[in-house]
């Protein structure tokens, strides 16, 4: 999908054909250009609407969700009867959605933002692209570089700024839930209208109803035609899998999943997810379809490829490249099925703490599940209260976890409520390692002013807002709301969704059903997050267990990568030195192009050519795998300017 806006009357004389795509609406101060998946609708004389994307739903007051009229009608007339501060959060789906009026333009997105609609300021006016390329900023004879931007996008896993941001000083993105107005040659910005849930006492009963949410979540995003799950052997893909089932049978149902080979010497990287895939598949009767990412004999071609893409998108990640050719699988051997991945569900239900890795050298995988569950509650409310009270340093989960960092620097707690527990979501959201008073300190990628640069201002942008109004209730839907900004912006969710904008498919992540995401906003700390003995992901393992045909019995074992057993292995450094890309990638840091983009006042620039050197003479130092493969990403994303 391709959609630019451009408002203001001199960008509209200056920018109105310096682009190939059609013309959908034009007068003296707006422009909008895009392609054929902009849907039109003509409310009256002055009044138009546009929207690009896919709409499952409205939300009515009860929670459930009301079909969308073939005509869209009941959609236009919602947004129709009020703002889009008001209606776009009713709306459930991924989209982008324009209204066009006698007094002005409003521009919005879903309310977690699932699309990014970048913007640029100039000539008074605005110019907003789906696409960084669309923007006249990468014309520039001198183009600038947020250094911001470039931090985040550097040091924190995803490999992309945070949402707000880009990698260039004069383009921003819109924010989460946010609007842009233009009324009388202006233009500011506004938040939609939707308040932070708070935990509830959650009975026995509330496990129905996630499996009403779920179930209701999935059938309104499925197809009587078909249904393709992304699958893995986890719970979570194959918890959807096992509903589709239910819903319609297993001749409706297809599983494709990708065999990972990245060097000849390790093989096949994640055999046990294949071998338990392949069982849970039979179990249903479900065709499972296997594409295959041999990337110890190709894949150089992709980076060159999608090279747009990467640069337009600031996209990038190993996972990048597995969802371009799942993409690109499923737009070849599909007739219109509707598509599914399990994604999200981990950040969701437990924060990302729920795969088992937080102690992965343990040879018990339930005590590494369970300390899952220790991680996670270092970032519940039970834990927060204990920050406030300065008691968290003799919590003995506290200090068993520390103790396995060794000798790793930790910041000092601050001496208020509101800056502890800002700390506590910069440990959470702003930190290579998610570990509560991790200090930037640990990274080597920064000067000392760039260390405080990052911290100070990041915070001040998505934290404190949140951090001034944190109570024990609405912790867990802060949580989940900054996600949309920071882990789901990134390299595994945000790409995803972009590869199926590439091939024309509409990927549905169940798991980020507005309701779905509530339940979890309230459900408390006692179901699955604390130190209880419910499970991580409870209610969604409840579900599997007492309300629907799944092969429980099959979820034991190794998970799915070889680390699983061998926590010596490391797929990362087999993708980066010994797969087809080590020769492509090795060329890349040649260029040194980050020289160009970082700056030496904020980042350690002599520590990133110490570690490129290394990695272009074929040595492997243990304590620079990190690092280097948080520059290799970086660097091949692609920059504007780049000489």
């Amino acid at each position: 999908m391709k959609l630019r806006i451009v408002l203001g009357k001199d960008n509209v004389s200056q920018y109105l054909n310096n682009s190939d795509i059609g013309v959908v609406y034009k007068n003296d101060e707006c422009v909008i250009q895009a392609d054929d998946s902009m849907r039109v609708f003509e409310v009256g004389p002055d009044q138009k609407f546009f929207m690009m994307g896919s709409i499952v739903g409205l939300l009515t007051d009860d929670q459930s969700l009301k079909p969308v009229s073939s005509d869209f009608s009941n959609v236009v007339n919602h947004i129709n009867g009020t703002s889009l501060k008001r209606s776009l959060p009713d709306i459930e789906g991924r989209f982008i959605f324009i209204k066009v009026e006698k007094d002005g333009v409003y521009v919005g997105t879903d309310s977690q933002g699932k699309i990014d609609l970048y913007y640029e300021e100039c000539n008074g006016g605005i110019i907003l692209g789906s696409d960084l390329g669309l923007l006249p900023f990468k014309d520039s004879r001198e183009i600038k570089y947020d250094q911001l931007g470039a931090a985040h996008a550097l040091y924190i896993y995803g490999y992309r700024p945070a949402k707000r941001h880009t990698l260039y000083s004069n383009v921003k993105r819109l924010g989460s839930n946010e609007i842009l107005e233009w009324k009388n040659g202006n233009f500011i910005f506004s938040k939609g209208q939707r308040a932070l849930p708070e935990t509830c006492d959650y009975g026995p009963e509330m496990n129905k109803q996630y499996v009403d949410l779920f179930l209701d979540a999935i059938e309104k995003r499925s197809s009587p035609n078909g249904n393709i799950v992304y699958l893995s052997s986890g719970w979570d893909s194959t918890s959807i899998l096992a509903s589709l089932v239910k819903l319609h049978g297993p001749k409706k149902v297809r599983a494709v999943i990708g065999r990972m080979h990245f060097s000849e010497s390790a093989g096949i990287c994640n055999p046990y997810e294949i071998a338990r895939a392949k069982k849970i598949a039979e179990y249903y009767g479900v065709k499972l379809e296997i594409a295959e990412f041999d990337y110890y004999k190709r894949g150089p071609e992709l980076t060159e490829k999608y090279a747009d893409l990467m640069k337009g998108q600031m996209a990038t990640s190993m996972a990048f490249y597995q969802w371009l050719e799942l993409g690109n699988y499923v737009a070849s051997n599909s007739n219109g099925e509707a598509v599914f991945s399990g994604e999200i569900s981990d950040g969701a239900h437990n924060f990302g703490f729920s795969q088992m890795l937080t102690v992965l050298e343990h040879p018990a995988h339930e005590f590494r599940e369970y300390s899952d569950k220790m991680a996670t509650y270092l970032f519940g409310p039970t834990f927060l209260k204990s920050i406030w009270v300065d008691k968290f340093q003799t919590d003995t989960v506290y200090s068993f976890l520390k103790e396995r960092c060794g000798d790793k620097k930790f910041d000092a707690p601050k001496k208020d409520e509101i800056g502890k527990t800002s700390q506590l979501l910069s440990s959470l959201f702003l930190r290579d390692n998610r570990f509560p008073f991790w200090s930037m300190e640990n990274s080597n990628y920064f000067t000392k002013e760039g260390r405080e640069y990052y911290s100070t201002e990041m915070q001040s942008t998505y934290i404190d807002e949140f951090a001034k109004n944190i109570t024990e209730k609405n912790l867990y839907s802060s949580y989940i709301d900054l996600y949309g900004s920071f882990h789901w912006n990134g390299g595994t969710v945000a790409t995803m969704l972009m590869t199926g904008d590439l091939f024309k498919i509409n990927i549905n992540l169940p798991f980020r059903d507005s309701r779905i995401l509530q339940f979890l906003s309230e459900m408390p700390e006692s179901w699955g997050r604390g130190l209880e003995m419910r499970p991580t992901k409870y209610p969604l393992k409840w579900m599997l267990e007492h309300a629907i045909d799944y092969p429980i019995y099959l979820q034991v074992g190794p998970h799915s990568y070889l680390y699983d057993t061998d926590p010596t292995f490391d797929h990362a450094a087999e993708w980066n030195y010994r797969s087809a890309f080590y020769p492509q990638y090795k060329k890349i840091l040649k260029k040194r192009w980050y020289q160009e983009v970082l700056s030496e006042e904020y980042f350690n620039v002599g520590y990133l050519d110490k570690i490129v050197t290394n990695y272009i003479n074929g040595k492997e130092v243990l304590e620079e795998k990190h690092d280097l493969e948080n520059l290799i990403y970086f660097s091949i994303m692609g920059f504007y300017g780049q000489t």
